[in-house]
């Protein structure tokens, strides 16, 4: 008949059946890998196929979790990605990648992915054909009564020889473990206890299965309400986050406190009352002493009493201290009026 078909445990899936499935092939040529996708596949059948054969066998994209792709349309996988995902219905599946303290799988709950390059177009179909295989939930409910295991290669042997009459019959119902698994950053929520129920006759496990299915859906509901409206209210403070982004920014009002900027001369009346006679000279030839400036009376004697103390004194302040002084020269001509007017003044005084 042709065609291919999917290798992972009872999977009914072919390209004949759903022609829109993608299928992903073992990967023959990493052993490692090839022995996890076995171990998960749990199909005893291509144990006995040759290692140059298992080239042409394939797994197909239901068996993957939404982070492994590398776009919405689930045609390509992330490397060294391995299928973990057994089936129950559109919204569950056991995990083989998250096994219990029992080493069983672990029933999950899937959820729409989030990430940006995994979300589809609005008119987009997904290749997963969930919606054309009618049977699909029902059939595969029926089957996972129990968690299953990853198959154990090392006893293939054994489990071949051993006669299904030997094999003892399940004594109870257990309910699944259920994590929620979400598709961007695998967060789990706590796991429900299992129930369990005493042995009973094939009619009532399968009302007591379908009454667990409905609790199961029950609670897969409501979290799904609770998933939307967190959904709705992030989208509604993204939306609240881009408009102020948008918003041109305003530069705050002047407060009336705010100190307005001062002209030298305001600056220096006002700290000219705080300072002596001798230090406001000294703040005034720092602030406005030039060349083309005319001295004050107090600016020209407190250059002369500072040369008086010595013109290496005189010297030191103007090099070293970077006082705005009038030059030595200049100041030295005071010096020689000064004394002159002093000798005049005592000869006036004589006659």
């Amino acid at each position: 008949m042709g065609g291919t078909r999917c290798v992972f445990r009872d999977c009914q899936v072919s390209t004949q059946r759903n022609p829109k499935m993608h299928f992903f092939k073992l990967p023959v040529r990493d052993p490692v890998r090839l022995e996890a996708w076995l171990k998960n596949c749990g199909n005893t059948d291509i144990l006995n196929v040759a290692r140059e054969k298992l080239s042409n066998r394939a797994v197909c994209a239901r068996h993957f979790r939404y982070e492994c792709f590398m776009n919405y349309k689930l045609d390509r996988l992330i490397p060294n990605q391995t299928p973990t995902l057994a089936r129950i219905s559109k919204e569950l599946a056991w995990d083989l990648g998250h096994l219990d303290e029992n080493g069983e799988a672990t029933m999950v709950k899937l959820t729409t992915p989030t990430l940006v390059h995994l979300i589809p177009p609005e008119n987009f179909e997904c290749p997963l054909g969930f919606s054309e295989d009618g049977r699909f939930g029902r059939k595969y409910a029926v089957r996972s009564r129990t968690p299953p295991r990853p198959l154990a290669i090392d006893e293939i042997k054994r489990q071949k020889i051993t006669p299904v009459q030997e094999q003892q019959p399940i004594s109870r119902i257990e309910m699944p473990q259920v994590i929620d698994l979400c598709a961007e950053d695998n967060v789990t929520t706590p796991k429900l206890a299992k129930l369990e129920t005493e042995d009973s006759k094939p009619a009532f496990a399968a009302l007591q299965q379908d009454r667990n299915l409905a609790e199961l859906q029950k609670k897969y509901d409501e979290l799904q309400a609770s998933f939307d409206l967190i959904t709705a209210q992030n989208a509604s403070l993204k939306a609240t986050v881009a408009k102020l982004e948008t918003q041109p920014k305003q530069n705050p009002p002047l407060s009336a406190a705010t100190p307005t900027q001062l002209s030298k001369p305001q600056l220096y009346n006002g700290i000219k009352k705080y300072l002596g006679p001798t230090m406001a000279a000294l703040v005034r030839m720092e602030m406005f002493g030039d060349g083309e400036r005319a001295w004050k009376e107090d600016e020209r004697e407190f250059a002369k009493e500072l040369l008086q103390l010595g013109e290496h004194v005189y010297t030191h302040c103007c090099d070293e201290w970077r006082f705005r002084l009038p030059s030595l020269r200049t100041t030295r001509s005071w010096l020689e009026d000064q004394a002159k007017h002093e000798a005049d003044n005592e000869e006036t005084e004589d006659l």
